[in-house]
């Protein structure tokens, strides 16, 4: 639909003549401008009280979100506040590593929550979520060539690459 108005987290969308109200990410409202024709993944919440939508450029990120929405003592704001300050590839290697300096940097998210994220979610759900993610794709390789993954997870990091062989290129110069 045609944005019609826009805050930083949320957009009104005009489509079909029905104008709808859709919470994002802080990342999601950085990639539009009001004006412009789009298309997004939508998770919707109905409540008693509340009819929500939530919506991502991205499905991994919308991916992520909805796991969230899993984890005993997460809401809808705390898993939208995670996927405004994480993208999901930071996500799910501080799950994976179990780095939860990483998690508490989240806002409304402290020590117990993020023991219990790193807990909850296991390796095959976001191994699962980002496969299509070349750095989880890069993180899986370097890991089966037998690096630890805090340090494949510090290479990665300081990698510019895009695709998949060269951040593997790139990290095995660093890690090596």
């Amino acid at each position: 639909g045609l944005i019609t108005k826009k805050e930083p987290t949320q957009l009104w969308i005009k489509c079909a003549g029905i104008t709808y109200g859709v919470n994002i990410s802080l990342f999601t409202s950085a990639a539009l401008q009001k004006g412009e024709n789009i298309e997004l993944y939508i998770t919707q919440i109905i409540r008693e009280d509340a009819n929500l939508l939530y919506g991502f450029l991205k499905e991994s990120e919308q991916r992520i979100f909805e796991l969230l929405l899993k984890v005993n003592g997460i809401g809808a704001s705390t898993a939208m506040a995670v996927c405004s300050s994480l993208n999901p590839d930071e996500f799910s290697a501080a799950v994976i590593n179990g780095d939860d300096a990483v998690l508490k940097r989240v806002p409304g998210i402290g020590p117990k929550t993020a023991r219990t994220l790193i807990a909850q979610l296991s390796d095959a759900k976001l191994v699962e979520i980002s496969s299509a993610s070349s750095s989880s794709e890069a993180f899986m390789a370097l890991e089966s060539l037998g690096f630890k993954r805090d340090k494949i997870s510090a290479a990665l990091a300081k990698c510019t690459s895009n695709d998949t062989a060269s951040l593997i290129k790139e990290a095995l110069k660093i890690l090596a």
